[in-house]
């Protein structure tokens, strides 16, 4: 069954304590959100600390305008609640050497492939995932995502 997909992205990696707190708020709001006055069937979750992802299941009740809109808003006041700012759609996610996540705009990806810093290899995180219920779609190799085309 395929899933409606949000991701957000933070602009501070959380710690433990920190998810745990956010997660209870985030759980809080899902269990209230509704379509149309249905409960929307979904999960909230946080990965590796700096990625709220939500997904929702259409076959109960399918997310429309207000409910996405109410659902962007929601999840912001949350995230402005703890301090938390979510980046712009530019910024682009990849996993570096460490296994730390790093962000970059991605007018800049070009700069960072010459310099050896982005490769086909390079992980990233491709919020371009909007249906789907396989996160393993999410983080990819770049040689495997839209930005590819920055790739020598």
């Amino acid at each position: 069954m395929q899933q409606y997909t949000w991701i957000f992205s933070l602009k501070t990696q959380l710690n433990s304590d920190a998810q745990a707190e956010l997660q209870k708020d985030l759980d809080t709001f899902t269990s209230q959100w509704k379509s149309h006055g249905t409960p929307v069937e979904g999960l909230i979750q946080i990965n590796r600390g700096q990625f709220v992802i939500v997904q929702a299941d259409p076959s109960v009740a399918r997310p429309s305008g207000c409910s996405i809109d109410s659902l962007r808003r929601g999840v912001e006041q949350i995230l402005k609640h703890h301090g938390l700012e979510i980046l712009t759609p530019a910024s682009i996610g990849y996993e570096k050497t460490d296994g730390a996540v790093e962000f970059v705009d991605f007018r800049d990806i070009p700069q960072y492939v010459k310099e050896g810093k982005l490769h086909a290899q390079t992980r990233v995180f491709d919020h371009t995932l909007s249906q789907s219920d396989d996160l393993t779609l999410w983080e990819r190799p770049m040689a495997s995502t839209w930005l590819k085309r920055y790739l020598n």
